[in-house]
Formats: C-alpha cells, structure tokens, sequence
C-alpha cells in the first residue's frame, strides 16, 4: 500500500517522497503526542505514520496529511482551503476515506483535484 506512493508527484511540482511507518508515538512541533509528521524541504514532502494505528486510521493520516502539507506548501492555495484549520483537514480526510476509500495514489490526487490544486 505505501509503496505506491513513493515519488508521487502531486499538484504543482511537489513531491510525495514517500509514507513511512515507525514506532510510536510520535511528537510534534511543540511537544503532543502525534499519530502523523509531514516533513516539507523545497518541493519534497515526506510523511511518517505512527505503526500502531489501524489500516483505516492511516488511511486518514495520508489524506489528512497530503491535504494539509500541500495547503502549507502552496504559495497560493486554492480557496477551498485558506481558512482550514485542523480539525477541517481532519473532517475532510474521513469524508474521503468515507467517498473514495482506502486512500492511495489515485484517491489523494483525486481528492487535491475536488480542493482545486492543479
């Protein structure tokens, strides 16, 4: 499943270097217990799951996290998602694992182009 999305080249010459998995827990910026990290360096994005949670739980993750790092990414988001905040990403993520599915290379491009990244 997280093969495929190794070298995923996303909206607006980003890439989704690829999602690892590692042994919990992770920790934010300022200290929280995390079940996700994205690191963004120039057009490289990177995203790290905490192992531990279900498949549908990563899931999630991957679409929370693609949405919210390509958002920060973008010098000029699209509108839909200006004023997100986390709980909005979090809200639209299981609303795509919901429509879509199991999030995969397909799904997230799919779900960045119903957000308007191009």
């Amino acid at each position: 499943m997280l093969s495929e999305f190794r070298e995923l080249i996303l909206p607006g010459g980003f890439v989704l270097s690829g999602v690892e998995l590692v042994p919990g827990p992770l920790i934010d910026p300022i200290g929280r217990p995390a079940l996700a990290r994205t690191t963004i360096q120039g057009r490289d994005i990177r995203i790290t799951l905490d192992q531990a949670q279900a498949a549908s739980e990563q899931s999630i993750s991957i679409y929370h996290e693609v949405l919210e790092g390509l958002t920060v990414a973008f010098t000029d988001p699209p509108v839909s998602v200006l004023d997100f905040c986390e709980a909005d990403f979090e809200r639209e993520a299981r609303a795509a694992h919901e429509r879509l599915g199991f999030a995969s290379a397909k799904n997230v491009l799919m779900l960045l182009k119903n957000f308007g990244f191009r």
